[in-house]
């Protein structure tokens, strides 16, 4: 872990900055250990707090106080700042004037898949699950940085690298290096991807970007959609993302993405090296399941986007006697499903005594079933 950092969570409105800041949430670390933590927000009414999503709260994105009792902790303790998603959060507190726009700010989540790049998911409830941690998710503030410091103690990430974040004059040098590396970067590796929203960079420069490092831009988010990289005012697109589980990135994401993997700070225009590629779970065919040979596996309570993965690791690595993807299937030895879903199916099947395998089970058990470690 960072020898010293600034754990940040925010609750905002929405996903654009218009809809302001509801609860910043902070903790101070200092070698591993919590040293000072602050919750700043304005509560409006407090039998709604638990309700998550800022609610129960006001709106503190301009208020000075606020701003001012942040800006303190940040001079106090100099460290730099660490989100989950942390260009999401970074874009709200810089807009606002909370954050300087040179501050030095990290992503946890890319932290936490340079030691494990093989999850289905790097959600917060996803990662608590999936590292037993013992806390419930509320989406209030504290409590969800809390569960992040939880995750970060036990994954102990050892590579940590900054945020690249360009303006648009310095998009250029972007495109002139990245035009030179086709077949090189993987790092959008036959992902299906969608921009929306209005954005400082040119769409079609950015989409051409995106092209280049393997990925295939479509117009419409729909179920095979496995990113949808918003800017400001994503109208429609963000509200199918949600409704369908799309990984949902702000521009800046991007950028930062496609900087780490093509090294753009120091790269020339004319690359040398190429980006190394690994197989996909589901592109891996030694992956040792004994608990579910033989069996009936039902993977109706999945996500499509999920579902799809998991049903070729079972048809890859597993004899099953049966893949089920019906949601009135009991007649089954197993079924593995959504952690975060509250099904009647799942009920029902353990009522019949059949096998209930959350999907972060089922993410262990693979990673325990195989060659693959949180480090490969």
């Amino acid at each position: 872990m960072l020898e010293k950092m600034i754990l940040v969570d925010i609750e905002t409105g929405d996903f654009d900055v218009e809809s302001g800041i509801y609860e910043v949430a902070a903790l101070v670390i200092e070698n591993g250990k919590i040293i000072n933590r602050e919750h700043i927000a304005e509560v409006i009414d407090e039998t709604s707090i638990h309700l998550g999503m800022g609610r129960g709260y006001g709106n503190i994105s301009t208020s000075q106080s606020k701003r001012e009792q942040f800006r303190e902790l940040i001079q106090t303790y100099p460290y730099p700042v660490v989100a989950h998603n942390v260009s999401f959060d970074r874009k709200f507190l810089v807009h606002y004037e909370w954050l300087n726009e040179e501050h030095e700010c990290y992503d946890s989540v890319r932290a936490i898949k340079y030691e494990n790049p093989h999850l289905f998911s790097y959600s917060l409830s996803y990662l608590m699950q999936f590292y037993e941690i013992q806390r419930p998710m509320t989406h209030v503030a504290m409590d969800d940085v809390l569960a992040l410091y939880d995750i970060l103690v036990k994954v102990n990430p050892t590579v940590w690298a900054p945020l690249y974040h360009t303006t648009p004059n310095q998009f250029k040098r972007i495109m002139e290096t990245t035009a030179h590396i086709e077949g090189e970067s993987s790092v959008f590796q036959n992902k299906r991807m969608v921009f929306t929203g209005a954005s400082p960079f040119p769409r079609v420069l950015m989409k051409k970007i995106a092209e280049t490092c393997g990925a295939t831009v479509t117009g419409a988010v729909s179920t095979k959609t496995d990113l949808l990289i918003c800017g400001e005012e994503p109208g429609g697109k963000l509200e199918k993302a949600k409704e369908l589980d799309v990984e949902v990135q702000t521009d800046a994401w991007f950028i930062d993405a496609v900087s780490k993997d093509l090294q753009l700070e120091t790269a020339t225009i004319t690359r040398t090296s190429s980006a190394a590629t690994s197989q996909t779970l589901e592109e891996r065919t030694d992956i040792h399941l004994p608990e579910l040979e033989g069996k009936s596996v039902n993977i109706a309570l999945l996500k499509k986007r999920i579902q799809s993965k998991v049903e070729q690791i079972l048809v890859n690595n597993v004899d099953s006697a049966r893949i089920n993807k019906g949601s009135n299937g009991f007649k089954v030895d197993a079924v593995i499903y959504d952690d975060e879903g509250d099904y009647v199916l799942v009920q029902k099947a353990k009522d019949l005594n059949v096998e209930t395998i959350p999907l972060s089970k089922f993410n262990q058990m693979i990673l325990r079933g195989s060659s693959l470690n949180a480090s490969s």
